[in-house]
């Protein structure tokens, strides 16, 4: 059934990308069917600002960006940033301690800058060694203690906790850090946990864009399968899971489109914007 659609925001992994990391053929050709319709496209995703941009550069799509979780919009990848959310020192330094005394491995993301607690030469989402290549001519990855104690005091979007397996300390953790003022906690997958700042989810990232944008809640589509898209969904007026949502998301959707490895970003644009 055909919406009055104005603005569609997708999530990341396991919604508009394919298990490779690109972007399908059929999905490409639905955005640009959108956005030549007038329709405007964002990527909306906890991956980190530069990760996305380079991500929708290689892709060949022009769209505004919505990362780390709603902590940075920008309008275009690597363009004009309207919007930044950053961390209070003093919940980054808590934070801190908290994951040390579990001895956890995570990244700190902050501008420009990727941070590894372990000695790992690599974040996991990097697409390949040329996608790691072209970002390392903007950010700085640095590794170790040391390097995440130097963040603290720098303008922080997240903490991204990494877990090697499905019998992990998260709801621990989380009870630790439940004391902890200014910041709030999500996940996008089974293994993993999101610390960011106060304010900073996907639901306030697209609000602030559509307002930037002059475009209601009720003309806005967004798409997702993780418990960090479930505010996404409850602000856009048409908000749809992916056929490989988790639970949480499959109940609070207003409808359900097929898999991320099925096109499911191309066949709700084809049908909730074009009727098709």
């Amino acid at each position: 059934m055909k919406h009055d659609i104005k603005l569609v925001a997708a999530d990341f992994d396991g919604t508009l990308l394919s298990p490779d990391g690109s972007i399908s053929p059929y999905n490409k050709e639905m955005i640009y069917k959108a956005q030549e319709a007038g329709i405007i496209f964002a990527a909306a995703t906890g991956r980190y600002p530069e990760n996305t941009a380079q991500i929708m550069e290689d892709e060949g799509i022009v769209c505004p960006i919505i990362a780390s979780n709603g902590a940075v919009v920008d309008l275009s990848p690597f363009g004009e940033r309207i919007h930044e959310n950053l961390m209070d020192p003093a919940s980054a330094h808590a934070v801190f301690e908290v994951l040390e005394s579990f001895g956890e491995g995570y990244y700190i993301f902050g501008r420009r800058t990727v941070i590894n607690r372990w000695q790992i030469p690599r974040h996991i989402s990097e697409r390949d060694t040329g996608h790691l290549a072209r970002l390392k001519r903007r950010v700085a990855y640095l590794n170790g203690v040391e390097a995440c104690q130097d963040a603290l005091s720098q303008p922080l979007y997240k903490f991204f906790v990494i877990f090697d397996d499905d019998d992990h300390p998260a709801a621990e953790i989380q009870q630790a850090l439940a004391h902890v003022p200014g910041i709030e906690m999500t996940s996008s997958g089974g293994r993993n946990l999101e610390i960011m700042p106060a304010g900073a989810n996907k639901g306030e990232g697209l609000k602030v864009l559509s307002r930037h944008l002059g475009i209601k809640p009720s003309q806005i589509m967004a798409l997702g399968d993780q418990l960090n898209d479930l505010d996404m969904l409850a602000f856009a007026g048409l908000g749809v899971a992916m056929g490989n949502a988790v639970p949480q998301v499959l109940a609070q959707a207003d409808a359900v489109t097929d898999r991320f490895d099925q096109d499911g970003v191309g066949k709700a644009i084809a049908s909730y914007c074009f009727g098709e």
